[in-house]
């Protein structure tokens, strides 16, 4: 009987001396210390312009934006990454409500513009060293992009009767732009494949959104947004 006990312990030993390579094997690499990760990224954002001669008074209002994206890290803090997203920018126009009353055109922040666009980002991607036990690290970017307005859309919100008059303006605005972009927050690891990340973000476009002269003159406006972004990399 003894013999049989030693016999089980030494094959139970040997069994788990076996496995112990391939579980090694098998270990997944932490994002954290990837050369390659990919993902996708959300974006809530203010979206507005700024420029000289603007062809009336405008504000922010809210948009939303969303990518794929790849990044390449060559060294362990210094990244390059690309990728490929939808973005809803434009303007809200405000109008000085001389009429003070209810379903008057005139009536403040009714008239919305909407840019449907692609976009292409290129960028710099900057990460820190790992902190609290290989959990956090601060990251950033530093980039530009070109973008394609494929559709531009005007809108007077009706709030009487909720039959809002829709437009597409597209022949009156840009079709291409090119921007700079400039991201800062921190990356959370949550394990042995997926990593969270959150940054606040700036983009600035550079080409005139205004694309008709004898309705704008010489106008000249450019896109402007910011907010924050939300990322999965895996």
């Amino acid at each position: 009987m003894k013999n049989i006990f030693i016999r089980l312990f030494v094959l139970v030993v040997s069994t788990a001396n076996g496995q112990a390579p391939d579980t090694v094997q098998k270990k997944k690499t932490a994002p954290f210390n990837k050369s390659w990760v990919y993902g996708g990224q959300f974006q809530v954002a203010w979206n507005g312009i700024y420029g000289e001669n603007l062809p009336g008074t405008y504000f922010y209002k809210p948009g939303a934006a969303f990518a794929g994206m790849v990044e390449y890290y060559p060294l362990p803090y210094i990244g390059l990454g690309t990728g490929l997203g939808y973005a809803a920018r434009g303007p809200g126009k405000k109008n000085a409500d001389v009429d003070n009353s209810v379903g008057n055109a005139d009536s403040s922040y009714r008239e919305h513009y909407y840019f449907r666009n692609i976009d292409l980002p290129v960028y710099l991607s900057l990460r820190s060293p790992a902190l609290l036990g290989n959990r956090l690290r601060f990251s950033s970017r530093l980039g530009a992009g070109w973008s394609r307005n494929y559709k531009s859309m005007y809108v007077f919100h009706s709030v009487e009767d909720g039959f809002h008059d829709y437009q597409n303006l597209s022949s009156e605005f840009y079709k291409r732009d090119w921007y700079t972009l400039a991201s800062v927050g921190f990356d959370y690891n949550s394990g042995e494949q997926t990593l969270f990340q959150v940054q606040f973000y700036w983009q600035r476009g550079h080409n005139n959104i205004f694309n008709r002269v004898e309705k704008y003159g010489n106008a000249v406006g450019h896109n402007q947004n910011y907010g924050i972004s939300f990322s999965v990399f895996y």
